[in-house]
């Protein structure tokens, strides 16, 4: 099966949309609030009944921030890692209490921001969960696309990749945005893991990384600045 996708969203909040022989795909949503702006962008190429997933990345207000109020607008299900649900369900992100900021550039954006809340989610039977690499929904049902965990950023940060074109979705997994450096998320929940992630990319041999932050960049970029990973220390707000 052939797959198109198309980016509506901006430099701040990328929104991926894929349109699949089984419907539209959709990975993440945005901050809270703009749940309207990405209706009317979406309509612009379908009618919203054909949105059948949201995939997400990770639990974070700025991935799920209006994905409550989307939900009451369609049937999509949401495909999400399980450790992802209570931050959902509360509206909150989790972190461990070593989590931080991989630089002060990042941190001073988490003073500025102040508050991550969002909506809370209530799936019921919508959420289709994906535990590890053996869970390939998509594959499953025909689609040449490759779900692939990615911890670190986050302990439910999920990634996809199209297995035509070469195509890596990265969420959070890098960032390529002004207030990040070397390629890194300005939040990491495990450094140890968040390498291991960057690893895991590059091991897909992708074409090019799409981060939900920033511009593509090239697979390249992760092997230039890996080393920046080894005995980072995390900056806590």
């Amino acid at each position: 099966m052939s797959i198109q996708w198309f980016e509506i969203g901006n430099y701040i909040a990328r929104n991926y949309l894929l349109k699949t022989d089984i419907g539209w795909i959709a990975i993440d949503t945005g901050f809270a609030g703009g749940c309207d702006h990405f209706l009317e962008r979406f309509r612009r190429l379908a009618p919203i009944e054909e949105l059948r997933y949201n995939f997400l990345t990770p639990a974070h207000d700025d991935h799920a921030g209006f994905l409550a109020d989307l939900l009451e607008r369609c049937d999509a299900k949401v495909i999400l890692h399980p450790a992802g649900l209570p931050m959902l369900e509360s509206g909150q992100s989790i972190s461990p209490e070593d989590a931080g900021y991989s630089s002060w550039v990042g941190s001073l954006y988490g003073r500025l921001h102040k508050s991550f809340a969002y909506p809370p989610v209530q799936l019921g039977g919508r959420g289709i969960f994906v535990n590890s690499d053996a869970d390939q929904v998509f594959a499953n049902l025909g689609l040449p696309i490759r779900i692939i965990a990615l911890p670190g950023h986050t302990a439910d940060s999920i990634g996809l990749m199209l297995n035509n074109t070469g195509e890596f979705f990265c969420g959070d997994a890098a960032m390529n945005a002004v207030i990040s450096i070397a390629r890194h998320t300005i939040w990491i929940d495990n450094a140890d893991d968040f390498k291991a992630s960057w690893d895991k990319i590059l091991a897909c041999k992708p074409k090019r990384i799409y981060p939900s932050h920033g511009n593509p960049f090239s697979p390249t970029d992760l092997v230039k600045y890996r080393y920046y990973l080894d005995g980072r220390q995390l900056i806590q707000l």
